[in-house]
């Protein structure tokens, strides 16, 4: 929490003097609502300023799936029967800063906290899933916190909401051509992996158990990474 409550004030300083009161990227992409009629430059210099204070501060994390898959894989096996696709996204993530070889130093000294954009349909689910799982054992109590947050009142939100925005965009884009043809990446994709460490991730196919039981036999963390695969076959 310490960084973001460094970067809050940065992103806010960036944001304000843009003249931009809430950060929807999807009114970015579409040059609308405080970014009327910005031109391409200008919008390559916004990013890049807003992501100059990240260096060593943050790291990116994306999870993609492909809903249809998921639909069909949970109608054939029953599996995940209570979770949508945004909650096995949601689980994907919540694990990775424990596994993470980059992060899960820090995440085992200070614990790992979430902030989540409130509104969403999917977010009761979430917050059932997390504290279900910040319970277990084989979390080893890091699982702190789970909070639901106005993206009008956080910067930090808004921000994360940019990069999901733009990963998701260029997921689906390389999704779509089956890997037939090598897309370039998005310019502000570039740009924001220039300043954070980015692990993006697509699911395809049907979804596999990736934390096995987690009960006795997954009893902590090395037991646990112990049985990482591919949450996708």
């Amino acid at each position: 929490m310490a960084q973001w409550e460094y970067l809050e004030p940065k992103f806010d300083e960036v944001l304000s003097a843009y003249d931009v009161p809430v950060l929807h990227a999807k009114e970015f992409h579409d040059t609308k609502g405080p970014f009327t009629k910005w031109s391409r430059v200008k919008k390559r210099s916004f990013a890049e300023e807003l992501f100059s204070f990240t260096d060593g501060r943050m790291y990116g994390l994306s999870m993609t799936v492909r809903k249809n898959d998921f639909v069909q894989a949970q109608k054939k096996t029953g599996r995940f029967a209570t979770m949508s696709s945004i909650g096995v996204c949601f689980a994907s993530l919540m694990v990775r800063p424990l596994l993470d070889p980059l992060i899960a130093p820090l995440a085992k000294e200070m614990g790992v906290s979430f902030l989540i954009e409130s509104g969403n349909k999917n977010n009761a689910e979430i917050k059932r899933y997390f504290h279900k799982m910040s319970k277990a054992e084989t979390f080893e109590g890091l699982l702190r916190s789970i909070s639901f947050i106005d993206k009008t009142s956080c910067r930090a939100i808004q921000v994360a909401d940019f990069l999901a925005f733009h990963s998701r965009r260029y997921m689906r884009n390389h999704d779509r051509f089956s890997g037939k043809v090598a897309l370039p990446t998005c310019a502000f994709l570039d740009i924001i992996e220039n300043h954070v460490k980015l692990w993006q991730f697509g699911g395809f196919g049907t979804p596999q158990v990736t934390t096995g039981s987690v009960d006795k036999n997954v009893p902590n963390l090395d037991a646990l990474r112990a049985l990482q695969k591919k949450p996708f076959g």
